[in-house]
């Protein structure tokens, strides 16, 4: 799959496909039977053990990428995953647990996602720019101990500001709606961005890669 397999098309090149589609008749090759026995049989997953994480282990990681140039401000951040969670990849089976670190006077430019993301502020000063219900957008001002809950699929952007940098603390559901294929993320900025973050449509999440994860600065 190619990010053009999921291109919009107007209803006009629909109609022109439409008698040449592929017409399937029978049961497919990934469209299985099974019996109760078989299916609870492989439906049970193991259980987690807890994770635990040491600050100073999350630390020592965004200090090394606190060195990245600026290029890479808008996303500076690393994640805590539990290794038992397997392909969903989390800190729990439907949870995702980020560190973002952004240095006085970057920003991390507007984008959104369908995943609800809750920001609590450990050390820093800026805002949050969040686009509300009705498309009224609002600067949500943040200093260290605050918490910032914005919806799903809202567009927001971050701004550091002070003197000292922020450190953001974010707890998403991205690993259940990854798990369900319904992830979506809209970055950078622009209808012509939003897709369906599923393997084969978005090598890379960042704006600063190409298409094939390189440098696009050529750096």
């Amino acid at each position: 799959m190619t990010t053009d397999d999921h291109k919009a098309i107007t209803i006009e090149e629909y109609e022109r496909l439409l008698p040449t589609m592929r017409s399937v008749r029978e049961s497919n090759d990934v469209a299985t039977v099974l019996t109760s026995d078989e299916y609870f049989s492989v439906v049970n997953k193991p259980d987690t053990r807890p994770a635990f994480w040491k600050f100073s282990d999350v630390r020592a990681t965004l200090d090394r990428l606190a060195e990245e140039p600026l290029r890479e401000a808008e996303r500076r951040f690393c994640t805590t995953v539990n290794a038992d969670t397997g392909e969903l990849v989390g800190a729990t089976p439907f949870i995702f647990i980020g560190w973002q670190l952004i240095h006085p006077g970057e920003e991390v430019p507007p984008h959104r996602h369908n995943s609800v993301a809750i920001y609590h502020m450990l050390a820093g000063s800026g805002y949050t720019a969040v686009q509300e219900a009705g498309g009224e957008w609002t600067k949500f001002h943040w200093e260290q101990g605050d918490t910032l809950a914005c919806p799903a699929w809202a567009y927001h952007a971050h701004y550091a500001e002070g003197d000292q940098d922020t450190l953001m603390y974010v707890v998403q559901d991205m690993p259940m709606l990854a798990a369900s294929r319904t992830l979506f993320w809209e970055e950078p900025l622009g209808q012509e961005h939003i897709r369906q973050m599923v393997t084969g449509t978005s090598p890379s999440w960042s704006i600063t890669r190409d298409k094939d994860g390189a440098d696009a600065h050529g750096d």
